[in-house]
């Protein structure tokens, strides 16, 4: 059932949703979602579009606040360097270098493949529209859940004038931004903008006594306009980003700790525990040692997770480091029956996070003296100052084996580092006919390269500890050949690394558009695709052994060469159908009703490098996906243009959705089947000059068909014949099946990969017990979304004017795995309250504004991750921010 602020805050809407004589008219918002100019009300596509002063009025000021406006839009940071940014439930649920969005994010009509969207606030724009259901026949880069299009705004050669704004707020937030427009004669035009932010730490770090989150940003943009005659136009566009800042990939570590070590947590529900670090690749190697060396304390002892979404309990503060330069070019020419357009696109990108591992304060932990006596090499090497050492990120991959140390601590301490460096260029031409016949079209071609640098390392103490000592170990106390005191393994980190993954895509697509009668319209569309993805990745830890100082390239333990070189290649075929009628039905009103099919595609890529020992029946490739999409829509403007009534049904059958998942030390990729159908109805009302009013509601229904997967949260899927077995040499999880023998009488820290070939028939060893996931929802898919908002214009003397508005978001519960596992995979039904008022000077030449976010400051949390058994299976968990206020005074001029 709705929240009961939701039901009153419906019964309220509705009582004003009835016919009041009609004083003001809504504002016509023009879009070019079918690449021309025309009202948003006249496209058979549904598209939610705001122009800069809704995106002021409703403080969407970033991409995920765009799930608060829009229906069945959803946005959830990733675990690296990803975002999900979803629409009816098709977003961005891989991790993979050469994964693809599912919708497709453009910047004045360029396709970017990987927007900087985690960190991205608006500015000086003129428009973002969203587009639902699958997208090619139009756009450059396909997609097959929808796409969003942010357009900035373009030098005129009209009359010089800019604004700016500044704001201060609660986290000693400060804010400045604006615009300057000056017109260089009739012919030429440039405009500069910009908007800088700080702010602290939304996070307490209860260990530190500082804030954690907060931002430093800037950025930066000039526009060219050149208009050389009256049929021709050359838009430049250039624009710089940067941030510097603590900001956190995820703001929480949630799990019910497992004293047994084998999970690390437990599968029942989250709780503000800790990881139990034996279950740890990070502790479970130290602790081998212990037989024969003395190591850093290892136990489950618990540090405090403090009961609050915004406290933190930690030893290691975050980086978060980021840039981008983009390029947009636009060349449009009006013949006289055809209109040609030239788009060019290119941008430089790069961001590296870094974040404490565990969330947590690591055990007191600090080499034994001892060490000196047994192993004087490593000691005097690695120990003299009687801490442990923590190896620093490098080119070679080697650590501290190489000299690359991040300093020495008195814990077992561990971190992350996400970094990916991405380089793209893009050209799109169309042409669209302008006949005065029956009969009109739309051509285009499309072109775009990529390179993409991208790494993901896993930091420890322990891991280097394990590193160093283990040669001395194994070649004093257990014999084996070669290995001695002053020997060390390579690569101790984890180290998963992509040189380079490049895409080449390239696309042939248009429609036909055959007006059938002046009220009925046929659209037909095709779409010809070819991607071809090379991949050159490896992933280290451990590799061979070396001397101390070694910092040469990491081999094979036999002196081969690691990792992989491969190249795939995509081509396919879609398109779309619609019928579109516009039935007169007054002289002030008007009805749009479409019908439409629209068939999808998204490419294959390559699942992240894995050890082929542990996975030999695993493909290095996943497929693409394939979706068929129906819907139908009305678009209606009545009551003499002060009402909106917008509503959209849809279903969708999908074929092979890639789906991800994280097994021992890599990401897993999947397809599965899927079916997904919903309602979405958008309302805007005015019934006088005074008030305002939205509403967007929307249905969603994502359903899982025909799909199995091993639950890494659960590999024994609850069942009592199998024997759930930590790896001794890797911590990662396997099961032993029974097959209908009693449980064999082996301990639960084991070797998997010896098992098999040491257990006795019927016994056999799996990586766990598949369960059926068909009927399941789709992760981030809530069914039901209601979106509120109210305005109402006082009329003050002088001619001043007052606005004060009020909006209201709220969900239905969700899941954040394709699992579906309860308590611990739902994530609650949530609301969220914004408001603000604004005095408007008589001539709008200056205003104030005061504004407030989440009003009632909720820790809404809006996604989940789930790490590998070799970590312990936590749970990252990602928030919305805070409540944020502030004062915000402007001048136009």
């Amino acid at each position: 059932m709705p929240h009961p602020a939701l039901r009153r805050t419906l019964a309220a809407v509705t009582a004003v949703l009835l016919p009041h004589t009609a004083l003001a008219q809504l504002e016509e918002i023009i879009v070019t979602a079918q690449k021309r100019a025309e009202s948003a009300q006249d496209v058979p596509i549904a598209v939610t579009a705001f122009d800069a002063a809704a995106l002021k009025s409703q403080q969407i000021s970033t991409f995920g606040d765009m799930r608060f406006a829009a229906p069945n839009v959803s946005y959830a940071k990733g675990n690296f360097t990803s975002n999900n940014f979803a629409i009816r439930g098709i977003g961005t649920a891989l991790v993979a270098a050469g994964s693809d969005d599912g919708v497709g994010i453009h910047v004045n009509e360029v396709p970017i493949l990987f927007p900087r969207l985690f960190e991205t606030e608006y500015y000086d724009v003129e428009q973002v529209a969203i587009l639902r259901g699958p997208q090619g026949t139009l756009y450059g880069r396909n997609s097959t859940g929808g796409a969003v299009n942010m357009i900035t705004k373009t030098a005129e050669t009209g009359a010089p004038g800019g604004y700016v704004e500044g704001q201060y707020g609660n986290y000693d937030h400060t804010q400045i931004e604006g615009a300057l427009n000056v017109p260089l004669g009739e012919r030429f035009a440039v405009r500069i903008a910009g908007i800088g932010l700080q702010r602290d730490g939304y996070t307490e770090n209860i260990h530190t006594g500082d804030d954690v989150d907060d931002r430093d940003q800037y950025s930066v943009r000039g526009s060219l306009r050149w208009a050389p005659d009256d049929e021709t136009t050359v838009d430049l566009m250039a624009s710089y980003f940067e941030e510097d800042s603590t900001r956190t990939r995820s703001q929480k570590q949630m799990c019910h700790n497992d004293p047994s070590g084998v999970l690390g947590c437990l599968p029942d529900r989250l709780a503000f525990e800790t990881v139990n670090p034996l279950a740890q690749l990070t502790g479970l190697l130290p602790s081998r040692l212990a037989a024969f060396a003395p190591t850093p304390a290892l136990s489950n002892d618990q540090s405090e997770n403090p009961r609050d979404m915004r406290k933190v309990n930690m030893d290691f503060t975050p980086v978060y480091e980021a840039d981008e330069t983009l390029l947009t070019l636009r060349l449009e020419h009006e013949f006289e029956r055809y209109s040609f357009v030239a788009l060019a696109g290119y941008q430089d990108t790069s961001v590296l996070s870094q974040q404490d591992y565990n969330n947590n304060v690591g055990g007191t932990a600090s080499p034994s003296p001892l060490l000196r006596s047994v192993f004087p090499i490593t000691w005097a090497t690695y120990f003299a100052d009687g801490c442990l050492p923590i190896s620093a990120p490098s080119a070679s991959g080697n650590g501290i084996v190489g000299g690359h140390s991040d300093g020495c601590n008195d814990s077992l301490d561990g971190y992350d580092q996400s970094n990916q460096e991405t380089d793209q260029a893009s050209f799109e031409a169309h042409v669209a006919s302008n006949y005065d016949g029956a009969l009109n079209f739309f051509a285009g071609a499309f072109y775009m390269e990529a390179d993409t640098f991208n790494e993901y390392y896993v930091i420890a103490s322990g891991l280097d500890y394990f590193s160093v000592v283990y040669p001395a170990v194994a070649g004093t106390f257990l014999g084996t050949p070669g290995l001695r005191d002053g020997l060390a393994y390579t690569a101790p980190s984890y180290i998963n690394r992509v040189n380079s993954y490049e895409l080449e895509s390239s696309a042939l697509f248009g429609e036909v558009y055959y007006q059938l009668r002046d009220d009925l319209k046929l659209t037909l569309g095709l779409r010809y695709t070819v991607d071809e993805k090379d991949i050159d990745d490896v992933q280290y830890l451990y590799n061979s052994f070396v001397p101390f100082g070694f910092d040469g390239t990491i081999t094979g333990a036999a002196g081969q060469p690691l990792g992989r070189v491969d190249n795939e290649k995509w081509e396919e075929t879609t398109g779309r159908a619609v019928l579109d009628w516009s039935p007169q039905v007054s002289l002030t009103d008007a009805t749009l009703l479409y019908a439409s099919y629209s068939r999808g595609y998204k490419g294959g890529g390559f699942n992240p490098p894995f050890d082929r020992a542990l996975f030999p029946d695993t493909a290095a490739t996943y497929e693409p996906e394939y979706i068929d999409a129906f819907e139908i829509g009305a678009k209606n403007t009545l009551l003499d243009n002060t009402l909106q009534a917008n509503i959209t049904a849809f279903f969708y059958d999908y074929e092979g959705l890639q789906v991800s998942k994280i097994v021992n030390r890599t990401s897993f990729n999947e397809n599965a089947d899927a079916e997904i159908y919903g309602l979405e109805s958008e309302f805007l009302f005015a019934p006088d000059e005074h008030w305002r009013f939205n509403a967007n509601i929307a249905y969603l229904h994502t359903e899982v068909k025909d799909f199995a997967s091993v639950d890494t949260r659960d590999p024994t899927a609850g069942r009592s014949d199998v024997t759930l077995i930590k790896d001794n040499l890797n911590a990662s999880n396997c099961v032993i099946n029974h097959n209908g023998a009693p449980a064999p009488g082996v301990a639960q820290l084991n070797s998997c990969s010896g098992l098999q070939s040491s257990l006795p028939a019927p016994y056999t060893v799996s990586d766990g017990v598949a369960v059926d996931l068909s009927g399941n929802q789709l992760i981030n898919s809530p069914e039901l979304t209601v979106s509120l908002g109210g305005q109402y214009e006082f009329s003050l003397a002088g001619d001043y004017r007052l606005l004060a508005r009020l909006d209201y978001y709220w969900q239905d519960e969700m899941y954040g795995r394709i699992f579906n596992r309860d308590p611990i995979d739902a994530i609650d039904s949530w609301d969220v309250w914004n408001a603000q008022a604004t005095l408007l000077a008589p001539d709008e030449t200056w205003f104030v504004r005061a504004f407030v976010k989440n009003i009632m400051d909720d820790d809404n949390v809006v996604g989940i991750f789930v790490t590998d058994p070799s970590s312990g299976v936590f749970t990252n968990v990602f928030t919305i921010e805070p409540r944020t206020y502030g004062l915000a005074v402007g001048y136009n001029f």
